[in-house]
């Protein structure tokens, strides 16, 4: 995840306010990302940054504390700003649930992600593997992802605190079983919003 760090912020503070137990350290503001992605698996997205001072940060499973940050600069001026790609497909994050304007299909395809909630969200996408079930990924995410998995995590797009901003991803789809998850928290609580509906199992066929 992308993170812009609030003025007098030092990456070194952001993690210690983690450590301490905050899931969003106070002036923080997150800028998405692409999600949970497996190993051997790669992510292709594309975001708008302001100019400042970020970190990229893991929270899978207990990274966000173990494992060291990735403190960087966006400058005001001088650096190419690529154009986003024409999207084959919209992917809206609901209040619980998924909205897609239209089939995803086997081969490569670029998804615009919008967010218009109203609350915050995420979306993971997954390959279930062979005889492997939703309930099953959902039980393997409630262990943080310990043991043996039952699809393939291909990356997708973290939340924003900004929810208007968009963010595009490219994947290839080969035919499978794929699974969209929103794995935010519930607040004081358990929970997360997959257990509350957003999670979508979709078939690409030949």
């Amino acid at each position: 995840m992308l993170v812009k760090l609030p003025t007098g912020m030092t990456a070194n503070d952001y993690v210690a306010a983690v450590k301490a137990g905050s899931l969003f350290p106070e002036g923080g503001l997150d800028y998405s990302g692409p999600g949970l992605t497996s190993p051997g698996e790669t992510a292709e997205m594309w975001l708008k940054v302001d100019p400042g001072q970020y970190i990229i940060i893991c929270w899978n499973g207990g990274h966000a504390k173990t494992t060291p940050v990735h403190p960087f600069t966006v400058e005001e001026v001088g650096a190419h700003d690529n154009r986003v790609p024409k999207e084959d497909l919209v992917l809206k994050l609901f209040d619980y649930r998924f909205e897609l304007d239209r089939s995803l299909h086997q081969g490569p395809q670029v998804i615009r992600i919008e967010t218009p909630g109203p609350g915050m969200h995420e979306v993971d996408i997954y390959r279930l593997y062979e005889g492997r079930t939703v309930a099953d990924l959902n039980a393997w995410r409630k262990q943080q992802g310990h043991g043996t998995a039952p699809a393939q995590a291909l990356g997708g797009a973290l939340d924003s605190h900004d929810i208007h901003r968009v963010v595009w991803l490219r994947k290839n789809f080969p035919p499978g079983r794929y699974v969209l998850h929103c794995e935010m928290p519930v607040t004081n609580t358990d929970l997360t919003h997959a257990d509350l509906g957003m999670v979508q199992e979709i078939e690409i066929k030949d």
